[in-house]
């Protein structure tokens, strides 16, 4: 079915997540924080991204992580005057606080270029039905 590059920093998560794409028929590649999901964006085509809005970086939980991977995707690696920018949709994830500031992050994903925003948990059915919304030509 989809590419689809999974940024994802607790491996319990990523390896749930993964499997539910995958039983669905998605090639999934996952990554465990915002600079290597931003070499894999720059180097390979993907038709969808899964990104974590916090992620751990030496030890210490950060929210810029999927912020920085939703900007790059959107604004492209800024070298001069150019810029590339990657057309593919994104779904912003989190549900590490909960509560008020975990929908304020959400939203905040949305303004810088997530095509959707889900809290987690997240139902696989749901999740499959807006990725389906998402890669729908």
């Amino acid at each position: 079915m989809a590419r689809i590059l999974l940024m994802e920093d607790d491996q319990d998560q990523a390896e749930l997540l993964a499997m539910i794409l995958i039983r669905e028929g998605h090639d999934v590649t996952v990554t465990a924080d915002a600079a290597a999901a931003i070499d894999r964006v720059g180097q390979e085509r993907f038709d969808l991204v899964v990104s974590d809005l916090f992620v751990r970086q030496k030890g210490v939980l950060v929210s810029n992580g999927g912020l920085r991977l939703i900007g790059y995707i959107r604004n492209g690696a800024r070298k001069g005057e150019q810029a590339t920018a990657f057309d593919v949709p994104v779904i912003a994830l989190s549900g590490v606080m909960g509560g008020p500031t975990d929908s304020h992050f959400l939203k905040i994903a949305e303004s810088v270029g997530a095509n959707r925003r889900l809290e987690k948990p997240v139902s696989p059915s749901y999740l499959n039905d807006v990725i389906n919304e998402l890669l729908a030509p």
